[in-house]
Parts: C-alpha cells; sequence; structure tokens
C-alpha cells in the first residue's frame, strides 16, 4: 500500500494532496498520532494499517480483526495504537507494530474503543456494557448493563469521568470511585456523542432526528429540533462554543457563545449536494472540515462565513475526516479504500 505523490490542484481552493494511498477495503476509521508522525487505518477486511503521514507509505499492517475494523485511535502519547472490531474484542499494538494484548468484550462485537487523556486506560464498549482496562490490560471498571447497546463512550478532558450513551440517555461514571453513575435522562435513544473540549457539556444525536445537549453543571437537556434526518456527525470546535451538527446535506452549526444558543437562529452552511456524514474542527484554528456521501470534502471558517473556502474530492462516500494535530493536513478517506492526505497550512 505504497503512498502514490499526486497531481497538482487544478484551482486554487482546491485542496493540494501530498499523497494517496489504497486501503484495499472501506475505510471504517483512521486516526493520527498526536506528534503527526503515523496515521491509523481500519478496514472493512479487517485490517490494521499504519502509514507514515510524511510519505504515506505504509509501515506496518496487522489482521487486527477478521470480520472487519470499526474503530482505531491512539494514545495520546503515540506509544499504543487499539482497535476494536466483529469478534468480540479489542486490541492494543505499539506504534511499531508489536502486539501487546487483546482486551475481551462481553458480546460478540466491541463497537467503540477511547483512550483516557493520560493514555494509561482505555475503554471499550460492547453490548449494553462498557468495561474500562490499563495499558496493558489489567482489568478497571466493568459498568453495570445499561438499558440498550451503547452507542458511543468518551472521557472529558481530565479522564476523571467517562460517558456511555444508548437508550434512556447518558450515563456519566467517575473511575476512579467506580460508584454508580450519574444519569442525564433522555426518553429515547441516543446515537451519537460529542463531549465539548472543556468539558461543560456533552451533546447527543438522537433516533428520533433532534439533537440534544446538557450542560453539567445543571443536567437540564435542551433540544434541537427541525433536522430532515437523524444527524450523522457532530463536532465541537477547539473553544468549545461552536457545535457543528449534519443530517442532511447542508450543516448547521450552533453558537454556544454567551448565553447561546437558547433561543438563538443557528448559522447553515450549504456547499455539498449529498448527505454529509463527516465533521471535524481542526484543532489549532476555527476550521471546518465536512465530508459527503457525493464524495465532497469541503473547508469552512464559521467564524468568517458560510460558503466553503476549500475543496477536495474521493471517489466514494467520505467515511473519514481527520486534522493534523498542527493544522498541517487533513486526511480523508472513503467507501472503497481511497485515502488522501491534503496540505491545509
Amino acid at each position: 500500500m505504497p503512498g502514490v505523490t499526486a497531481t497538482p490542484p487544478r484551482a486554487k481552493t482546491e485542496l493540494a494532496e501530498l499523497w494517496r494511498l489504497d486501503a484495499g477495503d472501506y475505510v471504517t476509521s483512521v486516526n493520527i498520532s498526536s506528534d503527526g508522525r503515523l496515521c491509523a487505518l481500519g478496514n472493512g477486511a479487517g485490517q490494521l494499517v499504519v502509514a507514515d503521514l510524511a510519505s504515506g507509505a505504509a509501515c506496518w499492517s496487522a489482521p487486527a480483526h477478521p470480520d472487519g475494523v470499526l474503530q482505531v485511535a491512539f494514545a495520546s502519547d503515540g506509544r499504543l495504537v487499539a482497535t476494536c472490531g466483529h469478534d468480540g474484542s479489542a486490541r492494543i499494538y505499539s506504534a511499531s507494530g508489536a502486539f501487546v494484548c487483546a482486551l475481551p468484550g462481553v458480546g460478540s462485537w466491541v463497537e467503540h474503543v477511547a483512550w483516557a487523556p493520560d493514555s494509561q486506560s482505555i475503554a471499550i464498549a460492547s453490548g449494553r456494557a462498557v468495561r474500562v482496562f490499563t495499558r496493558t490490560g489489567e482489568s478497571v471498571l466493568e459498568t453495570p448493563a445499561l438499558p440498550s447497546t451503547v452507542t458511543a463512550i468518551g472521557w472529558n478532558r481530565t479522564g476523571r469521568e467517562l460517558a456511555a450513551t444508548g437508550y434512556g440517555g447518558v450515563h456519566v461514571w467517575t473511575v476512579a470511585e467506580a460508584g454508580s453513575a450519574r444519569k442525564l435522562a433522555f426518553k429515547g435513544s441516543l446515537i451519537s456523542m460529542a463531549w465539548s473540549p472543556d468539558g461543560k457539556v456533552i451533546a447527543c444525536a438522537s433516533q428520533d432526528s433532534s439533537v440534544h445537549f446538557w450542560r453539567l453543571n445543571t443536567g437540564q437537556d435542551a433540544a434541537m429540533s427541525g433536522y430532515r434526518f437523524k444527524t450523522r456527525a457532530l463536532a465541537w470546535d477547539s473553544h468549545s462554543r461552536l457545535l457543528a451538527t449534519a443530517g442532511d446535506a447542508a450543516i448547521t452549526v450552533w453558537d454556544f457563545g454567551g448565553a447561546g444558543p437558547e433561543g438563538t437562529r443557528p448559522m447553515e452552511l450549504e456547499g455539498h449536494n449529498g448527505l454529509c456524514t463527516r465533521l471535524s474542527f481542526s484543532p489549532r484554528k476555527g476550521v471546518l472540515a465536512s465530508g459527503s456521501q457525493d464524495t465532497s470534502v469541503l473547508l469552512w471558517e464559521p467564524n468568517r462565513g458560510s460558503k466553503p473556502i476549500r475543496f477536495g474530492f474521493l471517489e466514494d462516500e467520505v467515511t473519514a475526516v481527520v486534522w493534523h494535530p498542527r493544522h498541517e493536513g487533513i486526511i480523508g478517506a472513503d467507501a472503497s479504500g481511497n485515502v488522501i492526505f491534503w496540505k491545509v497550512a
């Protein structure tokens, strides 16, 4: 899976390709190490591929999960990469490719994996339960069974609290205390979650095509409605002020600055011709990347306007958009296994 130098852009606003590679199958997940040196790719054939971000050349690969990789994630220290998949386990590898350990789930698949910010703990979601392990595979916590399958998990910025969503709301555990969860109640099913970088707000997409959010200091539920379809993507900017959501071709951006977004109208970003499938804010600047079923990847600056500022194309439905940690570029991947690294800085 070698990297290939791409052709120059055809227009001033088209993103310049640094390299592209063929991941061999539907790309299910992409993650970049915090030092910007490596990118990890998971595909539908069960392969984990770790590539050099500068060149796009594959460093190593492993048959991580025979029936498909569902998620890949680097620890924040960049030394370990975790995967999960349809074989009922998560797996941890060193950044150089050595197998470290397997983390068992409680069902026939493990759908989600999330490292704590300090890289010392890792959470997995399997069926209706969440398990927490050390980086070497020792069990730390297993939650009681939730009312339904866990649909998302996430840590707050301190790593003290872990949240999980599903039917009935959000459950938040203080991991060190291993006690009962605080529950943010919701009458229905939540299907995704985005915890604001400042740890103050949890936003979730719901099965009924609305987006709900809870301010952690009050626990009060507030709803964002009017979406035509179920929201496919949620993303916070690095300042926890803007929340981008997508349940259609258009992107809706809510401003949490001041007393908002209650009682305000959101910004609408229109540019895709197909359903927007992925959203990601740059960790360094207020630039939003979006990917669509129409194969396009668009960049936006919501603080400056509602028109896209740059564009690029893949060859199939966009399945991942991931920023370089220093805003030096962005990776896009698609359902046919194409992966492109575009220059942004």
